[in-house]
């Protein structure tokens, strides 16, 4: 007789709020977008642009979900063409553009709407358009830090909590003891 296997799916919403795992490694980021997203006039705002920098898996998205949901926030794409007035929009995984060109024209089009705008990226290199370079640069980063080996165990055990399963410390030790050091590696323990 084989083994039976049960395919556990999250049901719920996956950007919860109460599911994010607060770490010395991403509060810095998070208390940046409180500030960033408290902003009212693009003209007066110190800030009108952001770039959060973080690796894969580091919970950009989620916290971007989060302010999203309790700001309004909108995702665009290049092709997006009409921004509104004091509105906040998120463009995420910058490192994935290959449109440098359209890339500069969505920068530029949603800073001539006075509209805020937040970049995400892992990391970015190689880019060919100076005017891209240039705009870039002159963006503030923030950046969600690489995780400790006690942030990893944090959101372990939170992924496993949230799916009603219970390991002893002795398991979780061991599944941590082989874990390398980054966020994505958590992506293989489901």
């Amino acid at each position: 007789m084989g083994q039976l296997s049960l395919p556990f799916q999250d049901q719920t919403d996956s950007y919860l709020k109460e599911d994010f795992v607060l770490l010395p490694e991403n509060e810095v980021v998070r208390n940046f977008l409180e500030k960033f997203f408290a902003q009212k006039d693009f003209n007066t705002a110190p800030l009108p642009f952001l770039i959060i920098k973080g690796e894969e898996s580091s919970g950009k998205t989620h916290l971007l979900n989060i302010f999203a949901k309790k700001y309004g926030v909108e995702f665009v794409d290049l092709e997006r063409r009409i921004f509104t007035e004091n509105h906040f929009y998120v463009f995420e995984d910058l490192q994935k553009c290959t449109n440098e060109e359209k890339l500069l024209s969505l920068i530029n089009l949603i800073s001539e709407s006075r509209a805020f705008l937040l970049l995400t990226m892992r990391e970015i290199s190689g880019l060919r358009l100076k005017d891209l370079k240039s705009r870039l640069k002159n963006i503030f980063v923030v950046e969600i830090e690489n995780p400790s080996r006690e942030a990893l165990k944090q959101l372990l055990l939170n992924r496993f909590a949230r799916r009603q399963i219970k390991l002893s410390h002795h398991k979780i030790k061991t599944i941590l003891r082989d874990l390398p050091m980054s966020y994505a590696a958590l992506s293989v323990v489901e």
